[in-house]
């Protein structure tokens, strides 16, 4: 819209505003400069989705009847002037009422302007329905862990949880707000683009938040943390009202700005405006960013509960079991039949039949028996089994992670370091995203990383010159621990460009040529204890650029190990690839992290190129400041 066609749509909107004023009772009159301020007003912007583009405003949202005037997208006023004519026009009451289908934007314009002449409140019989059935008294934040196997989930998740009374005895029979991409999208590669380019609509939905834990905690084992928030009912009703305005209405899904994270923390501001929760996020908005935002704000956060997945209550009591009870657990696994011997006590025949039944019911939920005859009867015999045993359950519920999602390090982070390599060397580097296998895991899933735009320029005093030392488009690591009924499969992948010390299939000490590497492997991993993880994985590569005659295709191991205690983290990984061309490649490095507080740690890493009988090595000491 160009400037004269929006003096224009001013011009027109006074207009309308001196009619509104002439219209109505002298002793209800608002002025034309009242209507336009209101117009202005910053949460009316809020209300109607208002982003800066340039020098005017406009609406992300679109659809839905959510605009009564014919440029309300884009002009606020003349929006504010069609509501208030749509709110004086029949139908005044019933479902069809103006206010009915706006009530957040009517009850905050009647609080703005009280003098404002308008028909008494509508009833609004389905908008009461609803609210009645939902019966909020409390409003929970929950954040799900991170899914890397699903690209639209593999920074996590959050949504609200509406509280009513029976929340305390059981939540699962509340209601869940989610705001997620609205497609059935099963192809990870094209829903990544399209998520990334804004090309699916982002909708609201309402759903039992039971079928929310069912998705999450049982089909794809992510461990859920619940906030309770200190709202009160007028700045929950506010949300809600907002919330059924936007039954119908889309808005542009794109995979890091506008996502899950960031239209949470916009009815969060709709609820309570002085929270500017939304202000902290410009550029992208990380879910596990948007609880730290969240729970920073003092006093916001009153409770907190950790509800681990079906998978982590497996592991832990396959973990706690004996090596006896396990053993005997897969023969009951394989098969309910199978006699309990009569050496083992009666608490160890009952965990045995308690961790069978808990392994058939995952893979049951994970729709992975298809192989089985009938695996609720399976069920039904280990439930008889065990109930024949008169004790109290066994199980006990995993201990709760010292640190929680709120308490991990800022997503992104400023790198400064020195070191060697061909020469002293100085490092700047930046990532916006999210998570690397060297850092901390206190707050975040251990063995899960993905590491996103990780971009480092290095300055050599060999040639006096700043080279680009690695720019990483995306790297992810999924080592997923090979557990007693959960043989699960660990994998990764990258594509990077780094600056590599290769020269015609050799190595120089003095080369410096930016190779494209693409990597990805699958293998095994293993968790003997709780600080350790170790993983063995088959890997492929491919290297190209002008360093090399021709492309080089490689393959071989990978192995490694990370060992966290306390602040500290250890992490070793050993890669060497059989390549065309060169031979053997390996890469060896360690690093080890040492968390000064929660957004700053020093790390020292260090690792070496070996070829043909050739070696370069490097040494680095880092500063990470994490934003």
């Amino acid at each position: 819209m160009d400037e004269r066609t929006r003096h224009f749509y001013r011009w027109l909107s006074l207009c309308g505003a001196l009619l509104l004023c002439i219209a109505a009772p002298a002793r209800a009159d608002v002025s034309a400069a009242a209507l336009d301020r209101l117009a202005q007003d910053p949460y009316w912007l809020e209300l109607l989705h208002m982003r800066q583009h340039g020098a005017h405003e406009r609406s992300r949202a679109h659809g839905g009847g959510f605009f009564r005037a014919a440029d309300g997208a884009v002009n606020p006023q003349a929006e504010l002037l069609a509501d208030i004519a749509a709110w004086r026009q029949a139908p005044l009451d019933g479902d069809a009422a103006a206010a009915c289908l706006l009530p957040a934007r009517y009850a905050w314009v009647r609080r703005r302007l009280p003098t404002l002449t308008l028909p008494p409140p509508p009833s609004c019989p389905q908008l009461q329905r609803w609210l009645q059935a939902l019966a909020v008294q409390r409003i929970t934040l929950v954040f799900a862990s991170d899914y890397v196997n699903n690209p639209s989930s593999m920074f996590g998740h959050t949504f609200l949880r509406l509280d009513n009374r029976q929340a305390d005895q059981d939540p699962l029979l509340t209601y869940a707000i989610s705001y997620a991409a609205a497609t059935h999208e099963s192809n990870g590669l094209l829903f990544a683009v399209r998520g990334l380019t804004g090309g699916y609509p982002g909708m609201y939905s309402l759903l039992p938040y039971y079928d929310k834990v069912k998705q999450y905690n049982d089909f794809e084992n992510r461990d859920l943390w619940e906030y309770g928030l200190d709202l009160d009912q007028r700045e929950i009703q506010r949300i809600l009202l907002h919330v059924w305005e936007l039954r119908q209405v889309a808005f542009p899904y794109y995979f890091f700005s506008d996502n899950c994270a960031y239209e949470l923390l916009k009815l969060l501001d709709i609820g309570r405006p002085s929270l500017h929760l939304s202000q902290h996020f410009h550029l992208y908005t990380i879910p596990a960013d948007s609880v730290r935002a969240i729970t920073a704000v003092p006093g916001l956060v009153v409770t907190r509960h950790y509800r681990p997945a079906q998978s982590t209550r497996l592991a832990w009591r396959v973990r706690t079991n004996s090596a006896a009870v396990d053993t005997l657990a897969e023969r009951l696994y394989a098969d309910p039949t199978t006699p309990l011997p009569a050496s083992f006590s009666l608490d160890h025949q009952a965990q045995a039949l308690e961790t069978a039944f808990d392994a058939l019911k995952l893979h049951q939920d994970r729709g992975e028996l298809s192989m089985r005859s009938d695996p609720g009867k399976d069920l039904s015999l280990l439930l008889l089994r065990r109930a024949r045993i008169d004790l109290p359950d066994q199980s006990t519920p995993p201990p709760t992670a010292a640190t929680d999602p709120s308490q991990g390090h800022d997503s992104s982070h400023l790198l400064l370091a020195t070191g060697t390599r061909q020469g002293g060397t100085f490092d700047v580097g930046w990532r916006p995203a999210y998570h690397d296998p060297s850092d901390a895991s206190a707050g975040y899933r251990q063995g899960a990383s993905i590491d996103f735009l990780d971009l480092d320029l290095q300055y050599r005093q060999s040639d006096r010159q700043w080279h680009l030392d690695h720019a990483t488009l995306l790297a992810i690591q999924s080592l997923s621990p090979s557990l007693p009924f959960q043989r699960s499969l660990s994998w990764q992948m990258g594509v990077s460009a780094e600056d590599l010390p290769l020269q015609g299939h050799t190595l120089q000490a003095n080369a410096s040529h930016i190779l494209l590497r693409l990597h990805g492997g699958v293998g095994m991993s293993w968790i003997p204890s709780a600080p350790w993880q170790v993983w063995t994985l088959a890997d492929v590569q491919t290297l190209s650029g002008a360093g090399l005659s021709r492309p080089s295709l490689g393959v071989g191991p990978d192995l490694g190990f990370t060992y966290h205690h306390g602040a500290w983290q250890t992490w070793l990984d050993v890669r060497a690839h059989q390549s065309s061309g060169l031979g053997w490649l390996a890469e060896p490095s360690l690093s080890l992290d040492d968390r000064l507080r929660r957004d700053e740690s020093l790390r020292l890493s260090t690792g070496m190129m070996a070829l043909a009988g050739r070696r370069l090595a490097y040494l680095r000491l880092a500063w990470i400041h994490d934003f």
